[in-house]
């Protein structure tokens, strides 16, 4: 039994006790649809960090990953959503891509790219290959948070997504890659994607409805 299935006797108090008996059932509907709303969110959380543990376990066994483990476990102590830390690893693991892809119906991308030389990156001249990736990348991120919002998780990353651990982490991730493609870009230039990339997810988690509790 919900507590707006309980309705005092009318004739108790006369008009008086209905108007209160209204009041309290209103606001037991609202709190019975939070109780359910929190629920539902904690089941899209769930999916989410279990996908996130699966990938995590491949990032800490491999070396490589290790630079960017540091201020990926700080955005983790944040409290940013799963689906968030996923969709910024996956411009550095195709897979995950992938995962995304699967998730909200899209193809699943073919990547290869790797510079025979060493050099800087120069955003005036980004082959097309490297854009399309980086496009790609932006999609993954603004889809799968577009994908199915969680009113409580999601409205959480919106408030932390511009939070300086969030900003090195991706900046960390897009420096990386282009490090993995043998290409170097300064840490200013990183950090300015990085801060512009967030700012277009930022946009679209602003826009989209959240379901009130």
């Amino acid at each position: 039994m919900w507590l707006e299935d309980y309705s005092p006797a009318e004739d108790a108090s006369g008009p008086k006790s209905r108007e209160v008996s209204e009041k309290f059932k209103e606001a037991a509907k609202k709190a019975r649809a939070g109780i359910k709303r929190v629920q539902k969110d904690e089941q899209k959380a769930k999916k989410f960090d279990l996908i996130l543990v699966e990938f995590l376990v491949i990032f800490i066994r491999d070396k490589k990953y290790d630079e960017i483990l540091e201020s990926l476990f700080k955005v983790l102590d944040s409290g940013i959503s799963s689906r968030f830390i996923v969709a910024i690893l996956s411009l550095v693991y195709l897979p995950i891509s992938d995962k995304i892809r699967e998730i909200t119906g899209k193809e699943n991308l073919k990547f290869f790219y790797h510079s025979n030389e060493n050099k800087d990156f120069d955003d005036a001249d980004i082959d097309p290959i490297l854009r399309d990736r980086i496009n790609h990348w932006i999609e993954d991120i603004v889809s799968i948070m577009s994908f199915d919002p969680s009113g409580i998780v999601d409205k959480r990353t919106l408030e932390l997504i511009q939070n300086t651990d969030v900003l090195k982490f991706t900046s960390k991730v897009f420096s990386f890659f282009f490090k993995e493609i043998n290409m170097n870009i300064s840490t200013s230039k990183s950090s300015s994607y990085a801060d512009f990339i967030l700012w277009e997810v930022h946009k679209v988690l602003s826009k989209i409805e959240m379901e009130e509790i």
